[in-house]
């Protein structure tokens, strides 16, 4: 069972740092934060999707079946009409099927369903799936709920059961950020008999982020992946969370190396035709096959899914590089109590604290208008800006501020507690900051960014001139190049088309349509090489950039012209790159609830 995530809007207002990806489920309450079950509830797999899997995994009339996520029976009914189908009898299947589910009201529900068809599955268990011990399987299937790592309770509990049942994974490589449904895999796939057949739904994050690295490198070391398939269309009408569906065998004997196969379907094509199409031109069907040998934990997997071709023709050019070779990138100020020091105008009106104790606040593209912030631009946001101490702000209204802050009642994320005061929330006593609210001493020792990544992309793309130093916060990535060379220059090639390609390619997709860029993975973006570049072309860069803000309708189109011409791209090749920025887009859109759209070329 895959969780609800937020909206976006949502996230916005409460603590970026969710950034799209707060997603939670009542398939494991004990587990996990039990209030956010009840705000959030659950989203069960649809039936095409569990007969879909477990048709796949499922070969024999006596095999065993291990399902990693109950819920209301899902993959539980589809398995058994599979054992059916295949000659297995009624009662033994019924025994053949294993898996546990810990919340009782869907237990409830499945018990109910399972006694309109008259079954009774002996071990299907009503308990916490960590606590029961499974034989050995020949399958294993399921949708294993996703919570997010904030919201589980006895973590290092599940993470020690998964140790010692999975000698080769390496504690130190587990990564705390881990999500629950890599916990549930890597505690049931050592059941599964060599030979035997993985087909999981689950959400996407681990193709990309770091704690899907010692799973990724697990699948490869244990299991010949026959195929990963992505859907651009939306699979649970209530969650904002992109699924994949893995496929895979695992290995009787070291395998050297195999294809494996990326699907995209596109369109809304049905999943039970996914055969019928594979191996014959369609339309909507994209599939790319690359060497396992060739795929590498470190890497992004997504990026199989939505341009390789087009991305590897650019990453190859010896005029890119990564961009971490051309510039330190940081992501912006966090402050641990946006609450607190992130203030609207009307909010810093109210409040009337004084004007030295407020800074201007990039906050997010989402409240930024044009791609340059200048001395015109009125903020706003404003980050209170404070580094003296109680004492010295006596009769003032930042003092009367701080003294209300250290009143106040406050959540802590994730954990279904309050403490009284921001001062004493974990996050900022671990701080060790000279005065709990003091943000200034710290950010005039780091400085202010001025050229701005955003970290969510939208419909619209662009960065951010941040030429009057507004603070950057933290859903802008701060992009920082020696001074050696004009920052319009800098600008202009991150205003392309081509980077934009690439970052979009980097960014993991969420439901709602949108790219959440990576801090960390940033780095590896490819970008043109500035240092490569003669002065001429570095001059005819800073005019473009120029241009393009002059322009009242920001047109990129000369920028992208010469980005072209200096990478020496014929007109195919740069119609392909729009293609391929158009079906990205189109990709994010058609994952929204609203499928009619209609798109001008970027």
């Amino acid at each position: 069972m895959i969780g609800k995530i937020s909206p976006l809007d949502h996230v916005e207002n409460n603590d970026q740092a969710l950034l799209a990806n707060t997603i939670t489920s009542d398939n494991n309450f004990h587990i996990f934060d039990a209030r956010m079950t009840r705000v959030l509830g659950s989203i069960y797999t649809p039936p095409d999707f569990a007969e879909f899997l477990t048709t796949w995994a499922i070969r024999h009339p006596e095999d065993n079946v291990l399902d990693v996520g109950i819920g209301e029976g899902a993959f539980v009914f589809a398995a058994y009409r599979r054992l059916l189908e295949l000659g297995a009898s009624d009662f033994i299947a019924q025994q053949q099927l294993f898996g546990a589910e810990i919340d009782e009201s869907a237990y409830s529900k499945f018990t109910e369903n399972a006694k309109t068809i008259n079954a009774h599955f002996l071990h299907l268990k009503n308990t916490n799936f960590f606590d029961v011990e499974f034989p050995l399987v020949d399958a294993i299937v399921g949708n294993p709920p996703y919570v997010r790592r904030m919201y589980i309770n006895k973590v290092d509990e599940i993470r020690q059961s998964v140790i010692k049942r999975n000698l080769l994974v390496s504690e130190l490589n587990m990564t705390r950020m881990t999500d629950l449904y890599i916990y549930f895999l890597l505690h049931a796939i050592p059941l599964l008999k060599p030979g035997g057949r993985l087909a999981v739904i689950t959400s996407d994050p681990w193709l990309n982020v770091g704690y899907g690295e010692e799973f990724k490198k697990y699948l490869q070391q244990h299991f010949r992946i026959e195929m990963l398939i992505s859907l651009d269309r939306r699979v649970f009408d209530d969650a904002d969370v992109k699924p994949v569906l893995i496929l895979a065998t695992k290995l009787e004997l070291p395998d050297l190396e195999w294809q494996v196969k990326f699907v995209r379907i596109k369109n809304g094509l049905p999943l039970r035709h996914l055969h019928e199409t594979l191996d014959s031109p369609n339309t909507d069907i994209a599939c790319s096959q690359v060497k396992s040998g060739e795929l590498k934990a470190f890497t992004s997997w997504d990026i199989h899914f939505k341009a390789p071709e087009v991305y590897e023709g650019i990453e190859n050019h010896q005029l890119m590089t990564n961009m971490a070779n051309v510039a330190e990138t940081r992501i912006g100020i966090q402050t641990l109590a946006k609450d607190f020091f992130v203030l609207t105008k009307e909010q810093a009106n109210a409040a009337q604290i004084e004007e030295e104790y407020l800074e201007p606040l990039a906050q997010s593209i989402k409240y930024i208008r044009y791609p340059i912030i200048d001395l015109n631009t009125k903020p706003d946001f404003y980050l209170f800006y404070c580094d003296r101490g109680k004492d010295d702000l006596w009769e003032t209204q930042a003092f009367e501020y701080i003294v209300r802050g250290e009143a106040s009642t406050v959540e802590v994320r994730g954990k279904n507690i309050t403490v009284v005061g921001y001062h004493n929330k974990e996050r900022i006593i671990k701080a060790n900051r000279t005065f709990w609210y003091d943000l200034k001493s710290s950010l005039e020792r780091r400085g202010r960014g001025v050229i701005l990544i955003p970290r969510l992309i939208y419909r619209n793309f662009f960065v951010v001139w941040n030429k009057a130093k507004f603070v950057p916060g933290e859903l802008f990535i701060e992009f920082l190049p020696p001074p050696e060379i004009d920052d319009e220059v800098y600008l202009a090639i991150l205003t392309s088309s081509i980077t934009e390609l690439m970052l979009r390619t980097h960014a993991q997709i969420y439901g709602g349509g949108t790219f959440n860029i990576n801090p960390g993975r940033i780095k590896s973006v490819p970008m043109l090489n500035v240092a490569l570049l003669s002065y001429q072309q570095r001059e005819a860069l800073r005019q473009s950039y120029l241009q393009y803000l002059a322009d009242e309708t920001h047109n990129r189109l000369p920028i992208d012209d010469l980005v072209y011409e200096i990478l020496e791209l014929d007109t195919s090749k740069r119609q392909e790159i729009n293609e391929t920025l158009r079906d990205l887009l189109l990709l994010a859109i058609s994952s929204k609830r609203e499928h009619k759209v209609t798109l001008t070329d970027p």
